[in-house]
């Protein structure tokens, strides 16, 4: 193996050890039982109609979820 192969080598063997100190904490959010209350708490305060989740578009879906993630259980 030659210098370059033994620091690739060596640079994946750290990465694992380097990554973990910088890791943003990010909170995973999935449709769940309580997730309803959530969501029908956006349409009010946002002021929209009610529609299923599923049937609303993508651009409404991304503005639910972050308004989710500053409104914890």
């Amino acid at each position: 193996m030659g210098r370059f192969g033994r620091f690739l080598l060596a640079s994946a063997l750290m990465t694992p050890l380097f990554g973990t100190g910088c890791v943003e904490h990010r909170r995973a959010y999935a449709w769940g039982p309580g997730e309803t209350p959530y969501y029908e708490r956006w349409e009010h305060d946002t002021h929209r109609d009610h529609i299923d989740y599923e049937r609303r578009n993508a651009e409404d879906q991304k503005a639910y979820w972050n308004w989710r993630k500053h409104h914890h259980d």
